[in-house]
């Protein structure tokens, strides 16, 4: 491509409004991330994550999944490393932004 093609080019992609734009390869790529951070969770992580998005506390989870309150607190520890979120707020902004 030559310079002044390129400018032309370069000069239209400005003009096209950000909507129709392609997401930035970052962007892209957070996303794709995200989906595989999510992938990566076992079953019994992603009906925690479930519970919790339900607003249930971990005694409530853990009377449904017949476990105890430690088990469900192990369950979101892992899931909190494997999504890198640190609350239960984020947790499920980020089980929602993905679901």
């Amino acid at each position: 491509m030559g310079k002044q093609d390129f400018d032309t080019a370069w000069a239209e992609g400005r003009r096209c409004p950000p909507r129709r734009r392609s997401p930035t390869p970052s962007a892209a790529a957070a996303n794709v991330n995200a989906h595989q951070r999510l992938a990566s969770l076992t079953p019994t992580e992603r009906h925690v994550v479930k519970l919790v998005s339900e607003g249930l506390a971990n005694n409530d989870i853990a009377t449904r999944l017949f476990v105890s309150p430690r088990t469900v607190q192990t369950h979101l520890t892992h899931v909190y490393a494997k999504l890198g979120v640190t609350s239960r707020v984020q947790l499920v902004q980020e089980a929602a932004r993905h679901a």
